[in-house]
């Protein structure tokens, strides 16, 4: 059914919705802001913003905006405002706003089935449907045209990914199609395995016992990739079933006097080829070793459900899938059985790979799958551009795995991502070390490396706890096509909302900005100030997007006249021009691409911004 949005008198800059969103007394304020902040914001008057939802965490309460044509809304376009335990705006994302819109009729002339009928050929689906997805957008195409869309979504069990496709409502036409799902990285041997029956179950909870590595072999038992600690085609020995560890499952599904690998928080599921069923068992024991197809399955499920317990129930974060009720669906032998695995964004599930190392058998892999669905539930959405979601795989698996202390600082391994599944013959793995300087160069591979680079630093500085909290609650303000630069912002942000809550002081919010800083990315400034309750002073003025391409807007208060001037990182000024409230776009489009500093000497701004 259509759900109704209802003009407010905001006019054509603001409507509201019960669109799944919660109450919020901070709703008007918030519109408040939008509003006199849209001409700044470049709001086209013939589309409005609608609250569709509300977050209350840690760091205040979240509100999300939807930028909608009618009652159509525009793909991936919406405005955060976040407010504060004190109840003011400390944080606003504009960044996903769609600015360049043109005016189009948002009634379709190609039925919903129609249009699924060509996802289905156009993404060449096979064997049977296990997520499928068709909505209304209005969309901008990548030459800047304004179309009314249908969007697909499609998962099919013997063509593994999560396929989008954009179908023209107007005509017809596919305008794209893409696997959008999210890999971790780009290695595609196929390997393929002999198939099993499939078997369903329903939830009646009991404990468990089961052997997992922890993260890994090579990490627990200090080894190289060599001599017993290679793949060997899956088989198992002496020195690798020695490097397992027995845990407790807090909850497996007991039904019928059948055992299910299924609980609050993650569920075994069939959801693409190789078939290998989903190893149910008349007892709570998943006593397996490497070689068999149950170990991959166990070692999965208990990783997922420990991860996302540490988050839900330890840190007290909400963190869920949206679909399948807030339960994680696993599919441990999935990918075609080729070497590598995915997040599907359609579904919100996981899929891993069995080539070389099978995928399921390392903590990296599975954390790092699970990396991309935090991600997605926490921003509302995946965008790896700028490697910014491949970045939080890495930081969210690494983040554990050090935990677990078993490599020295001196050892290359302690920084390494992906120790068992990679750094070996089958793909060179990363790192969490590296050198390079945001935006960095290369492939979204190769700059994600930069952001979880920077959070294991602070990591090292402030502690596992803290950084984490910071990191999931900062992501908590990011939108699904923000970058890292405005991610490191949002970061350090949910520290300064968390001052004087969980341990977080002054000093921690210097380490974030140090590291932050050193990693390449703007921070705009604040002063912190301890005493019997921390305070943060930050800057009341705001200079955005940045990185920038071409117009650079410095936010201020007042219709005073004032001066502003460019200078580069040699000091040398570039620009210079006048600036105020109702008059405050500076065209930086013939800059060459490099650092500046912005100054406005009479409200003693300086900011450094990025000329992409």
């Amino acid at each position: 059914m259509k759900q109704k949005i209802t003009s407010l008198v905001l006019g054509s800059i603001l409507c509201c919705s019960a669109l799944h969103a919660q109450e919020s007394s901070f709703e008007a304020p918030a519109k408040n802001w939008i509003k006199e902040n849209s001409r700044n914001l470049g709001i086209p008057g013939f589309s409005g913003l609608t609250l569709s939802s509300v977050r209350k965490s840690n760091t205040g309460e979240t509100l999300r905006f939807q930028q909608m044509i009618k009652d159509v809304p525009v793909f991936q376009s919406e405005i955060v405002v976040h407010f504060n335990k004190s109840g003011k705006i400390s944080y606003t994302g504009t960044e996903s706003l769609k600015k360049n819109l043109k005016e189009t009729d948002t009634v379709p002339s190609v039925s919903a089935s129609e249009a699924l009928k060509k996802a289905h050929r156009a993404s060449r689906s096979k064997g049977e449907i296990t997520y499928e997805e068709n909505k209304l957008f209005i969309y901008i195409t990548d030459s800047g045209e304004t179309k009314l869309v249908y969007r697909v979504l499609i998962s099919s069990f013997d063509n593994p990914g999560s396929w989008e496709t954009i179908v023209d409502a107007k005509t017809g036409d596919v305008i794209s199609m893409k696997d959008i799902s999210v890999k971790h990285h780009d290695k595609n041997d196929s390997l393929h395995k002999k198939k099993d029956k499939k078997v369903t179950s329903k939830k009646t909870l009991v404990t468990g016992s089961a052997y997992i590595f922890q993260p890994d072999p090579l990490s627990k038992t200090g080894s190289a990739y060599a001599g017993d600690f290679v793949d060997n085609n899956d088989a198992t020995n002496a020195s690798l079933d020695a490097a397992r560890t027995l845990v407790t499952i807090p909850e497996i599904d007991f039904t019928g006097g059948i055992y299910t690998l299924k609980g609050t928080y993650a569920e075994i599921k069939e959801i693409e080829a190789p078939a290998k069923g989903i190893f149910t068992q008349s007892t709570n024991q998943f006593l397996f070793n490497r070689s068999d197809d149950g170990f991959e399955a166990v070692n999965a499920y208990w990783h997922l459900d420990n991860s996302l317990r540490y988050i839900n129930v330890t840190l007290g974060i909400v963190c869920k899938p949206s679909q399948n009720n807030g339960v994680l669906r696993f599919d441990p032998h999935g990918f075609s059985g080729q070497d590598n695995s995915h997040y599907l964004t359609g579904s919100e599930s996981l899929g891993f790979g069995e080539g070389g190392v099978d995928d399921a058998e390392d903590a990296d892999v599975i954390l790092h799958e699970l990396g991309h669905g935090i991600h997605h539930w926490l921003a509302g959405g995946i965008s790896n551009a700028d490697g910014l979601s491949e970045g939080c795989g890495d930081y969210w698996a690494q983040s554990y795995s050090r935990s677990l202390n078993q490599w020295s600082t001196s050892a290359p391994e302690y920084n390494w991502m992906f120790s068992w599944d990679g750094h070996n013959s089958f793909w060179d793995g990363r790192i969490t070390n590296t050198t390079m300087i945001y935006p960095g160069s290369g492939s979204y591979y190769d700059k994600a490396q930069i952001w979880s680079a920077a959070l294991m630093r602070i990591y090292n500085r402030i502690g596992k706890e803290k950084t984490d909290r910071a990191f999931l609650e900062g992501l908590n303000l990011t939108t699904s096509t923000t970058n890292q630069q405005n991610a490191a912002i949002a970061v350090r942000q949910a520290g300064i909302d968390m001052l004087g809550q969980f341990g977080f002081n002054c000093n921690d919010i210097t380490a974030m900005t140090e590291e932050f800083t050193a990693a390449g990315y703007v921070l705009p400034e604040y002063s912190c100030t301890l005493g019997t309750k921390e305070t943060v002073k930050q800057n009341p003025v705001s200079v955005y997007p940045n990185p920038v391409s071409d117009v650079l807007i410095v936010l201020l208060k007042g219709n005073k006249e004032e001066k502003a001037e460019i200078y580069n990182m040699e000091g040398r000024k570039v620009m210079e021009t006048t600036i105020r409230n109702n008059s405050n776009r500076i065209d930086v489009s013939n800059l060459p691409s490099g650092n500046y500093i912005l100054t406005v000497k009479e409200i003693n701004l300086s900011a450094k911004f990025i000329k992409k």
